[in-house]
């Protein structure tokens, strides 16, 4: 299918430098009183922003998480004009757009309206808060300026769909549970769903990056067994976190097995870092793991992790 062109003037470097944009932003979340915590951010090698807090206490589950902060514009004015994005008698909005694939949600947050009259400087507040069991894995969000109100003299090439987004500011992409973990784990709260399960959204296994937009195993915190998974304690949650990530990796290694690609993934060839097969390509050739049948992949996956939850290794 090929790509849509806009035929919408969008907004681009050169107003972007004329514009003068700056973002002060920070992640928070309230704890039992209300009182707003902030939380870390960090940026890893795909410029994806991991957050937490330093006693790692915060549960975006329970608690969900805010942004806050303020967008400033240097020069507004520089937006309208019979060459700009539009003419001096329309209005822009400004707003935040996220959205959710894990989560299968999106939205919009409106700020503020900017026309032709805005002061410089301009400071406009940002302050949002997602509520607890909205959103989980990746949350995609964007500081976007789209057409508020036509004018009534478009000139040629300007937008004249109220609502058309014509360019974003600043994105963010925020991963809410805990990505640095070796497993693709996301916490859900589905009181109809199983205990755990997994999705595959991975056409290019060489390719792409062994994480939760691809593969994700589904661990759901309405389940009655969630908390001996999530903290095993006993002996018997222990046995219990086994068998459920077992399972979950078995299901994972037996679909690639089958995909066009497992050749090269067990001889390590042509996998990029940090893609899915390069990743199951280590653990078949480091880990004590028997591949030869379902049978013994099931006995050599439990032994190991059993063997690690008992060391202490997991």
């Amino acid at each position: 299918m090929p790509n849509k062109v806009s035929m919408n003037r969008l907004f681009d470097e050169a107003i972007e430098e004329l514009l003068n944009v700056s973002v002060d932003l920070q992640f928070f979340y309230r704890d039992d009183n209300g009182s707003k915590k902030f939380l870390n951010q960090t940026e890893d090698y795909e410029y994806k922003t991991l957050l937490s807090n330093d006693d790692d206490s915060w549960d975006y589950v329970e608690k969900g998480f805010g942004l806050l902060g303020i967008v400033k514009l240097g020069f507004p004015s520089s937006l309208f004009g019979p060459t700009q994005l539009v003419n001096a008698d329309a209005e822009l909005g400004l707003a935040l757009q996220w959205m959710s694939k894990q989560s299968s949600q999106r939205g919009v947050i409106s700020l503020s309206t900017i026309t032709s009259t805005t002061p410089n400087d301009v400071s406009i507040p940002i302050d949002y808060y997602f509520q607890k069991d909205k959103l989980f894995g990746e949350v995609h969000i964007s500081l976007v300026v789209f057409l508020k109100k036509a004018s009534r003299n478009n000139m040629r090439g300007q937008a004249q769909l109220p609502g058309t987004i014509l360019g974003r500011l600043v994105e963010w992409l925020v991963i809410l549970d805990g990505s640095g973990s070796t497993f693709p784990i996301v916490i859900v709260n589905e009181p109809d769903k199983p205990l755990w399960y997994v999705d595959f959204n991975y056409s290019e296994p060489l390719v792409e990056p062994f994480d939760k937009e691809y593969i994700a195993i589904y661990l759901n915190k309405a389940h009655v067994a969630y908390q001996a998974i999530q903290k095993p304690k006993t002996k018997l949650d222990q046995a219990l976190y086994v068998e459920f990530l077992a399972g979950a990796l078995q299901l994972i290694l037996q679909h690639l097995m089958e995909c066009p690609d497992w050749q090269d993934i067990q001889d390590g060839r042509n996998c990029e870092e940090g893609s899915i097969g390069q990743v199951i390509h280590y653990f078949k050739t480091t880990l004590n793991w028997d591949f030869d049948t379902p049978e013994k992949l099931a006995m050599s996956l439990r032994n190991d992790l059993e063997t690690r939850v008992k060391t202490g290794d997991m």
